[in-house]
């Protein structure tokens, strides 16, 4: 896996201060390159800031040279990598000048299909700086994006863990959720983890759960388990709530009595503290299109 070093909502990042959006309107995944042979978002931060005057970087994620991925903005944040473009535009970024080594290339890849996966959109979604209009006198991205179009197409599928995690949150009324994890922890030991948090002020609800539905029977429950509550500080800068709120979600079951059930996970938080539904106080986020088989053993 590509080491990736999360500098979303570090104080340290430029701004960000354009405007939100909302991550339905992405549309295309932009690849860029610095034209330098060397540099880092720090190095960047200086010309974008200093000399350009912006409030916000280029790029959402930065390639460096050894594959290393630094990973800036969050997917709501609108950066400044292609003028006229850039509200529905996600924008990765590889250091180099028209040459780049095969540890950027590999993570290229894996971050792009990551993106493509949280948004939605297919290889021909991905274009290089020069291909969005008005741009096209532009030597970036320093590459052929046919042959990166086709490694895409060529290249290894996802596995089911990475798929999860770089799955698209899901909204239910004024909430947001997103699960993270959803697998076989231990032998026998099923695993659901991700976050589930208000929006344009709504109540706080005070219980979190995790649940195992039956998928051959959508309203049936096959187990529950409470989570503590967990501080996701990234989660809560990302949606613009006060840090220090614990609605993170982490929960196991023993599912070897229910082998060969097939279940999909639900996020659940709800002011009962047995996890029960409460009318008005109760929101569920569910998950029909991750279904896992528990084996027979």
């Amino acid at each position: 896996m590509t080491k990736i070093q999360d500098l979303r909502g570090d104080s340290r990042i430029l701004g960000p201060t354009n405007a939100k959006r909302n991550v339905s309107q992405v549309t295309k995944i932009a690849r860029h390159h610095s034209a330098t042979t060397t540099g880092d978002v720090w190095a960047f931060q200086n010309h974008w800031n200093g000399t350009l005057g912006w409030g916000t970087g280029g790029y959402h994620e930065i390639i460096l040279r050894d594959g290393t991925v630094q990973w800036c903005y969050f997917d709501n944040d609108v950066t400044n990598g292609i003028s006229g473009h850039n509200t529905p535009t996600y924008h990765i970024c590889l250091v180099g000048n028209g040459s780049f080594t095969a540890e950027q290339e590999k993570a290229f890849e894996e971050r792009a299909k990551a993106a493509m996966q949280r948004f939605g959109l297919s290889v021909n979604d991905v274009l290089g700086h020069n291909e969005f209009s008005g741009h096209a006198s532009n030597i970036c991205p320093g590459i052929n994006m046919n042959t990166v179009r086709e490694r895409l197409r060529s290249g290894n599928n996802l596995t089911h863990d990475q798929i999860i995690l770089v799955s698209p949150p899901k909204t239910s009324g004024n909430y947001v959720g997103k699960l993270e994890v959803f697998n076989e922890l231990r032998l026998g030991t099923f695993r659901i983890a991700g976050w589930l948090v208000p929006q344009n002020g709504a109540a706080y609800l005070n219980q979190g759960y995790v649940f195992w539905m039956d998928a051959d029977n959508p309203n049936v429950e096959i187990g529950r388990c409470k989570s503590a509550g967990i501080i996701r500080d990234d989660v809560n800068a990302a949606y613009g709530l006060p840090s220090g709120l614990r609605f993170g979600l982490d929960g196991t079951l023993d599912i070897r009595k229910f082998a060969g059930k097939r279940v999909f996970p639900m996020l659940r938080r709800t002011n009962d503290p047995n996890g029960n539904t409460i009318n008005g106080q109760t929101v569920d986020i569910r998950f029909p299109e991750y279904v896992l088989t528990i084996p027979k053993r």
